[in-house]
């Protein structure tokens, strides 16, 4: 097996009964005559569909956030213990009439300000995982993108997706009746974060870090597939910004496990903010010690970045 074909036989078929819970959810609630879904019942059916692999810690607030739940999630490097977190909030496709539809304006735009501003507390990226139906559900939203020869919208895999938050906000003021496609095609479904055949190269002219180009110009695995997996998102999209890409700006993370500290770009194109320290701040030497012992009390962490947390979540990756 090559480099560019690791696999990891313990956490994708999990990620693969989570996603195929979700789907089989959402088709028998549909079929019942409801119009969508629960985000909250899914994520449960998820986690629950995922462990042991991924071991979780919920803490009922639901109904204590204001404008929505988000989860922590973190990847584990079974060799390095290098760790990736992202916070992660469940966003429907909806259908309504002829109209499909994804709210990231929920609130006016004070969920995905709140889901960004909290992920800015926690030093992670903000993304968003899409509960978007089974193949079924989602035959009449057309998008004339494929991938791997199918066309995206109808992809198995696209049940559930994720896409990096700033992406969602950048989308949703370029394709406003376009929005749901567009998000399913830049979306990678959950089960392939940790698997990537074939990596692409990345154009890394604006890289001068030599371990921020090696983590782009070579085949990754565990934690930093993730990190990368959501850099390429961002990075393919930054490509069609007509924004001029600056290599003179550099950023430091002022983290003290940080495995990425200087000569990260500060390019940020048209998004909110600078993509590369927002994804790889997440990218820490060894996993947060509170998350450690949240996983062994079952109790929230203290502290008002974590508020309005739902729960945290830790997968181990090879």
């Amino acid at each position: 097996m090559s480099d560019t074909e690791e696999k990891s036989p313990g956490v994708r078929p999990a990620l693969v009964r989570g996603r195929t819970a979700v789907d089989a959810f959402t088709a028998k609630w549909l079929s019942q005559g409801n119009i969508t879904w629960a985000e909250e019942t899914a994520t449960d059916l998820l986690l629950m569909a995922v462990h042991p692999e991924l071991s979780y810690v919920s803490f009922n607030r639901y109904e204590e956030a204001r404008i929505g739940s988000d989860w922590l999630w973190w990847f584990v490097d079974s060799a390095s213990h290098e760790a990736f977190g992202v916070l992660v909030q469940a966003k429907n496709l909806k259908k309504k009439g002829q109209r499909w539809h994804i709210d990231y304006n929920y609130k006016n735009g004070d969920q995905l300000g709140s889901l960004l501003r909290a992920a800015d507390l926690l030093r992670v990226p903000a993304v968003y995982a899409l509960y978007c139906g089974d193949p079924v559900y989602r035959q009449e939203l057309w998008c004339d993108q494929t991938h791997d020869g199918v066309m995206c919208t109808h992809h198995p895999r696209a049940g559930v997706s994720v896409l990096p938050a700033m992406l969602a906000a950048y989308l949703n003021g370029l394709y406003p009746k376009d929005l749901a496609a567009a998000s399913l095609h830049a979306a990678v479904p959950l089960e392939d974060l940790t698997t990537w055949e074939g990596q692409p190269w990345f154009h890394a002219g604006v890289v001068r870090d030599d371990a921020v180009r090696d983590l782009l110009t070579r085949p990754q695995h565990g934690a930093r597939l993730v990190a990368r997996r959501l850099l390429k998102i961002l990075t393919d999209y930054r490509a069609r910004q007509y924004a001029v890409a600056t290599d003179y700006l550099q950023s430091r993370l002022d983290l003290d496990d940080a495995v990425f500290t200087g000569g990260i770009p500060d390019d940020r194109g048209h998004y909110l903010c600078p993509h590369f320290p927002h994804v790889l701040r997440g990218m820490r030497r060894s996993l947060p010690p509170y998350v450690r012992e949240t996983l062994e009390t079952h109790r929230p962490p203290q502290g008002p970045e974590f508020r309005d947390l739902a729960g945290m979540a830790v997968a181990l990756v090879p």
